[in-house]
């Protein structure tokens, strides 16, 4: 083994012992699977029990429809407390008893609401979409049943009036079975957010961890000792090494969670899924997401590492580093255009181009808009980038990490990358 490589591996199992020895390592790791598991339950959880309950008072100005509104909303699976109050009960005192808590709100009912008239609710859990989606539910069902009845339909053509339409959304690129939509934006979104956030988190601690040894003056103890190749490798391995262990964690759990979540549901007495279940992750899809990440954060981490090696103080930090948070920042903004068009052919391009494909192309395999052919070649070009940016990189580090004072120009950054 070589001198470089055996200082680099020092180096980095330093780097790496001081990161996982640390409490607030432990507790993030840790509290990766808890956020797996919410994400699961929560959703559930709230569809299940957010409307439930609801204490809501009918103002009826028509005299028609207070009644069955009331008889739908009482019984299973709503079991709300409605009651109709008298038509000339002023909104003064109901938005007192709001305020009061006796009731959640009220809705008014004016006397053309069979003709199209605009009803209006006013509560505390207004903004529920859930309890929301019920009322407009429950008040169109009624509307509907009373305007049948001034028409004089028999009961029969009443009931296939009313009959629900049933729509399933399936996400599905030419397979069969198909995913639900949702859950398969939120799986694909999810993952997306988790690469930006590992690698933007410990891309800058490589960054600080240079910058509070030139601070220091430890730097200049440490390249008497070893090179500044080595020295740069052995932070980035061991920063990554850390990141890798936590994203390993955080992503098996993920897997497992998703694919016993039917088991994980019931013990919290919640049957089924329901509509919008999470699809499970694929072995291939968690490699992909794994293989990405790494060269991303190679790929990043050693920008972070030649702009620590730049500046001479934790404020300069703040502005050196703003180019480089924002290219992937961009990458984010384009998450929406992913999973809007996960075959698109600006989806394509974005995916391809190595600055954003460490966060975008595992997004697009997840939705199934990327052949195995596609992410091949986008690792392949992702690969070559990398090596391309870390030589860079090595050259900054290696003259700008002895360097103090004022930061150096673009002329003077582009005669360190030829020596």
């Amino acid at each position: 083994m070589s001198t470089v490589m055996r200082d680099t591996l020092v180096i980095a199992r330093r780097e790496l012992l001081e990161r996982v020895r640390s409490k607030w390592f432990v507790a993030v790791t840790l509290l990766g699977p808890l956020f797996m598991v919410a994400l699961v339950v929560i959703p559930a959880l709230i569809a299940k029990s957010s409307s439930k309950g609801a204490r809501i008072e009918i103002i009826d100005h028509s005299n028609d429809l207070g009644p069955p509104l009331v008889e739908f909303v009482t019984v299973a699976p709503l079991a709300w407390k409605a009651t109709v109050v008298p038509p000339d009960t002023t909104e003064e005192v109901e938005l007192a008893r709001i305020k009061a808590d006796e009731i959640n709100g009220f809705l008014v009912i004016p006397a053309d609401a069979l003709d199209g008239g605009r009803m209006l609710y006013r509560g505390d859990n207004a903004s529920g979409q859930v309890f929301g989606a019920l009322l407009t539910q429950a008040v169109n069902r009624v509307v509907l049943v009373r305007r049948a009845l001034r028409l004089k339909l028999d009961d029969k053509q009443v009931t296939g009036m009313l009959a629900p339409v049933t729509l399933t959304t399936l996400h599905s690129t030419g397979e069969a079975e198909g995913s639900s939509g949702v859950g398969s934006f939120v799986i694909a979104y999810i993952l997306a957010f988790i690469l930006y956030m590992v690698i933007t988190l410990y891309g800058v601690a490589v960054m600080r961890s240079v910058v509070q040894e030139k601070t220091s003056r430890v730097m200049e103890f440490l390249v008497a000792a070893v090179k500044p190749s080595a020295l740069m490798g052995g932070k980035i391995l061991g920063v990554g090494g850390a990141a890798l262990i936590q994203i390993t964690v955080w992503l098996g759990i993920g897997a497992l969670t998703l694919a016993y979540r039917e088991t994980v549901l019931g013990w919290f007495g919640i049957a089924g899924a329901g509509a919008a279940a999470l699809p499970p992750l694929a072995f291939t899809e968690v490699a992909i997401v794994m293989v990405f990440f790494i060269l991303g954060y190679f790929f990043y981490s050693a920008m972070y590492a030649a702009v620590g090696a730049m500046v001479s103080s934790e404020q300069d930090t703040q502005q050196v580093q703003m180019p480089v948070t924002m290219l992937l920042v961009i990458g984010v903004m384009c998450l929406q255009l992913v999973s809007n068009a996960p075959r698109g052919s600006t989806t394509a391009i974005m995916t391809m181009i190595p600055l954003w494909s460490p966060i975008l192309m595992p997004m697009r395999y997840v939705l199934g808009g990327a052949t195995p052919t596609e992410v091949g070649i986008s690792i392949l070009l992702l690969l070559v980038s990398t090596v391309l940016v870390v030589r860079a990189a090595a050259k900054i580090y290696r003259v700008g990490v002895l360097l103090y004072g004022k930061r150096p120009s673009v002329r003077e950054l582009i005669r360190w990358l030829r020596y």
